[in-house]
């Protein structure tokens, strides 16, 4: 994932998040999901903290796939490129990519 992806994601603030969070270990906007593993999860990829670290983020399906359509209206509301074919915009086909994969 992008880091432009990762900013039309409504991610969390990293400094709130728990250490099994960070690391990717339970969803990244629910930790009380439980814990991710890599039929569960959908990658984010890795993103770095104001801290200094690397955060290698990743969200449970459920949220995984919210949070990147919520992302893809808002995007495509405003991108022409989305507006007449998705493919044509790397952020947007990147999230409805991952909402595909969330279906899986």
């Amino acid at each position: 994932m992008t880091a432009a992806v990762l900013d039309l994601l409504a991610l969390p603030d990293l400094d709130g998040l728990t250490d099994l969070q960070r690391r990717g270990a339970t969803c990244v906007w629910n930790s009380g999901h439980g814990a991710l593993t890599t039929t569960t999860a959908v990658d984010l990829g890795e993103y770095p903290a104001g801290d200094g670290t690397v955060c290698f983020l990743r969200a449970c399906k459920a949220c995984g796939q919210r949070f990147a359509l919520e992302a893809l209206q808002i995007h495509s509301g405003s991108c022409e490129p989305c507006v007449i074919d998705h493919r044509q915009c790397p952020p947007g086909l990147a999230l409805v990519r991952m909402i595909r994969d969330a279906r899986r």
